[in-house]
């Protein structure tokens, strides 16, 4: 064979090598970034990202013999894929800490109920939740706590695994300085449990919980210690007295009703409107027959009641986690008291979305169902049959028997027209929402959207999941 036939022959060879050496990644497309929980594709940190190695130069190739002009090129080999980032961790749970303030302003209004909320919801916190508890007067040996025993009414001293101040001013606000401003960052539950009062000047915006001793804590006073945390902070409040709906102006600058939203993710749930007073305050020993709000919220949102029995049914979307949102539902369904319990995104809605009441209660029943969450949708229903409401015009129904000509001074003390008034008010809230969703407001929507996901949170089971996740990372750094 001749020198050119030698030639073009080991050319030919050397173009089917380099083609079928081209690496796999060149060949097909490379998948999609892993998204996280969030839905966002997940990325390494700027740190992690600028310390990634340069790709290494390609070799020099060698001299290659000439080629038949008539012979196509063999094509060039594909460069190494890049190296993928890497994945950024997942953040860890939250690690909540909680406040409580319980007690009554003395002995006779320190009922033996109070004690017992304080108790269940210290007993519901996971052993490794720092806490700090604040009752009457911060004394394990004075008979501060009112019982009824058969007939007659007695005190006895407080049997609480931990007191750590007394309930005034000056525990408060040292507890604050100490406890909760020493670690701005962390998230914070706060729960109160015990008595309140309407703002002595009647500005129902200001109402406050009664302290130790008398004087009262107002919502005002709460909105500027909480100002002294960073914005990022969330900070979820339970409060069980009377009159306690005034605290959901906290979502505004200066606890005031015509603040500016504040950044924070600030959420709450209360046991009454900002007119109304509480249940939950009695000397009854026996706990099996308490009915008050956070019983109920607090049973739906662990699972566990304050007896120690399994709570069901408060999972109404059936995603195997019950959240905030779900457990206020489950207590307005389930609560038979006068109690007209109050969400923080209630208030938002009202501030933000101008819809008279004779709109909203000309809703077709069935238009306010397609709107609902799986947790409203439920209370709604049972709310409804426990009324005894039909049809689609049920909510002017309702709202004609609390309100029309006739209806008379409520009592506050009557079950039925407290389920009446929950009706109403969580139909308004659907409502108001969908017309906030239809405005075209983005900003405001979004504000709300972010407002009700941290409504639908669980501290309890965050504060579970933290500390699951600091044992792993101790017996990981032991092997």
């Amino acid at each position: 064979m001749t020198a050119a036939y030698h030639l073009l022959l080991r050319a030919a060879v050397l173009a089917v090598t380099t083609a079928t050496t081209t690496p796999a990644a060149a060949r097909e497309p490379r998948p999609p970034a892993a998204a996280s929980a969030t839905g966002a594709p997940r990325s390494a940190p700027p740190s992690a990202r600028s310390r990634r190695p340069a790709p290494a130069r390609p070799a020099a190739r060698a001299p290659q013999p000439a080629r038949a002009p008539q012979r196509a090129h063999a094509p060039p080999a594909a460069p190494e894929a890049p190296e993928a980032p890497p994945v950024a961790p997942e953040p860890e749970p939250a690690a909540w800490r909680a406040l409580v303030v319980g007690g009554g302003p003395r002995p006779p209004m320190n009922q033996v109920a109070i004690e017992g909320h304080v108790r269940y919801f210290q007993s519901l916190l996971p052993a490794t939740v720092e806490r700090r508890v604040l009752f009457a007067d911060g004394s394990r040996g004075t008979r501060s706590v009112q019982f009824l025993d058969g007939l007659r009414m007695r005190y006895r001293a407080p049997r609480l695994p931990r007191i750590d101040g007394a309930t005034t001013r000056r525990g408060f606000d040292a507890i604050w300085r100490k406890f909760v401003r020493a670690r701005p960052a962390d998230p914070l539950l706060l729960y109160f449990a015990g008595h309140g009062s309407p703002d002595p000047r009647r500005d129902l915006d200001n109402n406050v919980f009664d302290l130790w001793g008398g004087g009262g804590l107002s919502v005002r006073d709460l909105a500027a210690r909480m100002e002294e945390l960073p914005d990022d902070t969330p900070v979820v409040l339970v409060m069980a007295q009377c009159f306690s709906g005034a605290f959901a102006n906290l979502l505004f600058e200066g606890g005031r009703p015509d603040g500016e939203l504040v950044e924070r993710d600030v959420v709450g749930f209360f046991a009454a409107t900002r007119d109304r007073p509480a249940s939950g305050c009695t000397p009854e020993i026996n706990e099996a027959d308490y009915t008050d709000f956070s019983s109920y919220f607090f049973a739906a949102l662990s699972g566990v009641d304050r007896l120690g029995n399994r709570v069901v049914g408060a999972d109404f979307d059936q995603n195997r986690f019950v959240g905030m949102n779900e457990a206020f539902a489950y207590a307005l369904l389930h609560q038979a008291t006068g109690d007209v319990p109050v969400a923080t995104s209630d208030v938002f809605l009202r501030r933000f979305v101008n819809k008279p009441d004779h709109e909203t209660m000309a809703t077709p029943y069935a238009r306010v169902l397609s709107w609902s969450s799986p947790a409203e949708r439920a209370a709604l229903e049972g709310l409804s049959d426990a009324l005894g409401l039909r049809g689609e015009h049920r909510l002017r129904a309702a709202y004609d028997r609390e309100f029309g000509p006739g209806a008379g001074r409520s009592d506050v003390e009557d079950v039925t027209s407290a389920h009446r008034l929950r009706f109403i008010r969580l139909a308004k809230s659907v409502v108001l929402a969908r017309a906030l969703r239809q405005s075209g407001d983005r900003a405001l929507i979004e504000r709300f959207e972010r407002l009700r996901a941290a409504e639908a949170r669980n501290p309890l089971a965050e504060a579970k999941a933290a500390s699951q996740a600091r044992q792993d990372t101790r017996r990981r750094a032991a092997r």
